[in-house]
């Protein structure tokens, strides 16, 4: 009877193990469209930002539908940490006790597919560090309209400077730079801290940030979806209402 029980408890092992391989070997697939797209996203910085939002959009509806599908059908919920980039383990260990689900549903990647792309208006003369703040706030569905959030955030040195170095690399029109500075400021804003300033306190709104997070597959794919889509925000708003940007 042992023997036959360590038998089964070895097979099902195996079964989680092989799974969870294809699963990384179909992410890591996905991974390299989406390193694709965020190259092209940023090489169209200089010249060609209309083109670069038609991109994205035409673009994201693919490379989410298919990410979700492997999390929703291809590998069981019990492995999905085999998968999750070792750099990225930190952000998915502090989502845990939120018990945020770490990859979105299906309905979620429809809903998401049909929001427009973060957009502010009305800010002609906003300090442009405040504007870049703004749409990274958007991009988590925070409010942007809170003066005192934004100050709070900028007391933390280590956003406050890495939103500087973002802001400066987006005026020299450096787009590489700031595809660099972007991670380093994204990997400092959804820190426990932060993530705490931002939801007030409330843990239900914390669940919600990490939630709109979590639907650009940042624990899986690293930050470059959601970079790519930050970019072509920026690229819209830049040509379209925020000189402050140019």
């Amino acid at each position: 009877m042992a023997a036959g029980q360590a038998t089964a408890q070895t097979f099902t092992a195996t079964a989680i193990s092989q799974a969870a391989q294809q699963a990384r070997r179909d992410v890591g697939r996905l991974s390299r469209r989406v390193d694709n797209l965020l190259r092209q996203t940023v090489a169209d910085g200089p010249e060609r930002g209309a083109a670069a939002v038609r991109r994205f959009r035409a673009e994201q509806a693919p490379l989410a539908r298919d990410l979700a599908a492997i999390f929703n059908g291809g590998v069981s919920e019990d492995d999905w940490l085999l998968i999750v980039p070792t750099v990225q383990l930190d952000l998915v260990l502090t989502m845990q006790p939120l018990v945020v689900r770490i990859a979105p549903r299906l309905d979620e990647i429809e809903a998401s597919i049909k929001d427009p792309l973060p957009k502010l208006e009305g800010l002609v003369g906003e300090d442009p560090e405040d504007v870049v703040l703004m749409l990274v706030l958007a991009s988590l569905g925070v409010r942007t309209d809170d003066p005192a959030l934004r100050a709070n955030l900028k007391d933390d040195g280590a956003l406050a400077g890495a939103l500087r170095d973002t802001t400066a690399a987006l005026k020299t029109r450096r787009y590489g730079l700031a595809n660099l500075e972007l991670e380093r400021l994204m990997n400092v804003v959804v820190l426990p801290r932060n993530v705490e300033t931002m939801a007030g306190g409330s843990r239900d709104r914390q669940r919600a940030i990490y939630r709109t997070l979590v639907l650009w597959f940042v624990p899986f794919v690293g930050w470059s979806f959601f970079i790519a889509r930050m970019l072509a925000a920026i690229y819209q708003a830049r040509d379209a209402a925020l000189p402050t940007l140019r």
